[in-house]
């Protein structure tokens, strides 16, 4: 350790303000790693004692350290009491501006960004990234992701909806549109095409066979795999897919699915998972397993406020958060965390939730099965409600407490997704002509999984990332968009007061107010009351669209026209438009 800690110090880490910026290039041209144990993503065993050379930005040599030639102009890192692995890949990543320091502090050093992104912005961030001007991990990204909704299956947006949402999903109506989006996306620097769950079998065709043409993976959503592999996907996100595709009878499926999706008063998708048909599921993994289909169940977003160690993750994220160079966090973010998991305590509807257990023992079947057979899962954050990288740790504790080995858990973060996206060779795995993206832990993970958080070095590309978290972190390139649906005022009540009136209760209408939102007057905050509706059990963003704020008598004591908006604070946070607010004379 001491001989890394003399290596640090003879690099220049640029002290940006929007970042953690790794070293640049005044490192040696050689470097070697000397490992306690390396796990080296193949899945076979691991190896005790062994050495990495990476000569610029890839593996050079791999083996015991007896064994493997050390060239004498070599920088030598001793990390003979650590484990390393393979830098590990998100699957399942809504990118932010804000995430760039949380996931490679947690190791994770690809992210396969299928969150329908605006594709200008997305892109931007992959270039700066693969350019070492914005900081955080590789991007493989999906940009829009493509759809074509069945008549009848749900129901229609109105326009105001579908003008908010014409940068993050393209609607076709036909499959030589499907082939023309696909080339456009791939112009604009897309690797990946996201699909919708509702998009038509013609459709979803066309636009994998024109991603195959072009080397990208095709994939997404889906109520019948069997139909969306038929037509080219090669995979498939979320358990709720599984849940779907087991169920034989198509009304049934049908009315189960307009249920999960309902915009009013939907059923959670945790209870979606009790309808599961389990005498199907075997039919259903052999026929992933023989088409080689990649899944993702992203299980840790929605089900481990569910599991019996809740209290343990609650505990750990809610520590983890205490950090003050975490401030840069959105609170939205974080408070959508705490009502995820107070949520789950407030329960008392005992037969709810007796069903949502059986739909995650259901869930646990599948996937023991699915792995078993050589099924090829992966790791995903889905980062709805849960911290984005810190996700992937989770769901690989929670796919070992389902009954995986450590080896399977480790594989569906590293290797899987990278032969996923066609990168086996490079990404994901430890091996000569690898990129140099490696992890090294204390303890040895396959013994205990919590150990793949024990991160005590990182390097991406053959350089060390310096770990840590920049208060007030901001990124070079904001993201043009809210994370989140703008919030949008439809009427106050009272629109006019009285000069000096006042405590006034002011009533705001409208659409996507977030339970952190603020009503401002003429940009000043003003005390703002949000009730949550009482819900079962809360999933993803909670938004209403009533609030009430109170406005002080000082402020009205000059007459005038106000204006009246509804914020979103922090990073990712949106103003909505404006209401008038008269003050008039006595």
């Amino acid at each position: 350790m001491k001989n890394f800690l003399a290596y640090l110090g003879v690099l220049c880490f640029c002290s940006l303000p929007y970042s953690l910026a790794y070293s640049q290039p005044t490192r040696p041209q050689i470097l070697v790693l000397e490992i306690g144990l390396l796990i080296d993503g193949s899945g076979g065993a691991p190896l005790e004692n062994a050495a990495i050379v990476i000569e610029g930005e890839r593996v050079k040599a791999v083996g015991p350290i007896a064994s493997v030639a050390i060239p004498q102009s070599a920088r030598v890192i001793k990390a003979n009491r650590l484990t390393a692995f393979p830098g590990l890949i998100d699957s399942h990543v809504h990118y932010k501006e804000w995430q760039a320091e949380l996931y490679l502090n947690h190791g994770v050093t690809t992210a396969l960004a299928i969150g329908s992104e605006p594709i200008e912005w997305i892109v931007a961030q992959k270039e700066g990234i693969a350019k070492g001007k914005i900081i955080g991990p590789r991007i493989f990204a999906s940009g829009p992701h493509l759809n074509s909704p069945i008549a009848g299956e749900r129901p229609t947006r109105n326009v105001r909806e579908l003008i908010a949402r014409r940068r993050f999903e393209v609607s076709l109506k036909s499959p030589e549109e499907a082939r023309k989006a696909v080339r456009e996306l791939r112009t604009q620097g897309a690797d990946i095409v996201k699909i919708y769950e509702d998009t038509t079998p013609e459709v979803i065709k066309a636009a994998t066979e024109e991603a195959k043409k072009l080397g990208m993976a095709a994939g997404g959503h889906s109520i019948d795999i069997s139909m969306s592999v038929e037509n080219g996907y090669n995979f498939v996100e979320h358990s709720h897919a599984i849940v779907a595709s087991s169920i034989k009878d198509a009304k049934k499926k049908t009315e189960l699915h307009q249920r999960r999706t309902a915009r009013r008063d939907a059923m959670p998708t945790s209870e979606f998972h009790y309808y599961a048909e389990a005498e199907n599921f075997d039919e259903l993994v052999r026929f992933m397993v023989e088409r080689k289909v990649h899944w993702g169940p992203t299980i840790a977003t929605t089900w481990r406020a569910l599991t019996p160690k809740r209290g343990y993750y609650r505990e750990q994220e809610f520590n983890f958060l205490k950090n003050p160079n975490l401030n840069y966090l959105p609170p939205y973010f974080t408070a959508n965390l705490r009502t995820h998991f107070d949520s789950m305590q407030k329960i008392s509807d005992q037969e709810f939730l007796k069903r949502l257990e059986i739909g995650y023992d259901k869930l646990g079947d599948f996937i023991r099965r699915f792995v078993k057979a050589g099924g090829k899962l992966h790791t995903g954050s889905d980062p709805n409600a849960i911290l984005p990288a810190w996700a992937i740790h989770t769901e690989m504790e929670m796919l070992v407490d389902i009954g995986l080995s450590p080896m399977q858990a480790l594989l569906a973060a590293t290797r899987n997704p990278a032969e996923m996206i066609g990168k086996e060779n490079e990404l994901g795995v430890i091996k000569p002509g690898s990129i140099a993206d490696i992890v090294l832990v204390e303890g040895n993970p396959l013994a205990n999984i919590t150990k793949t958080r024990a991160i005590k070095m990182v390097f991406k590309e053959g350089k060390p990332v310096k770990l840590g978290y920049t208060r007030n972190f901001r990124n070079p390139i904001p993201r043009p968009e809210a994370d989140r649906p703008a919030p949008e005022i439809d009427d106050i009540a009272p629109r006019v007061v009285l000069q000096g009136e006042g405590p006034v209760s002011l009533k705001v209408m409208g659409e996507n107010f977030l339970s952190t939102a603020v009503v401002t007057l003429n940009g000043k905050p003003l005390p703002t009351q949000v009730e949550l509706k009482a819900d079962r059990f809360a999933e993803n963003f909670e938004r209403v669209r009533e609030i009430t704020a109170t406005i002080d008598p000082k402020l009205t004591q000059n007459v005038g026209t106000y204006e009246i908006r509804v914020l979103h604070e922090g990073l990712g946070g949106a103003v909505s438009n404006p209401a008038p607010f008269i003050v008039k004379f006595k």
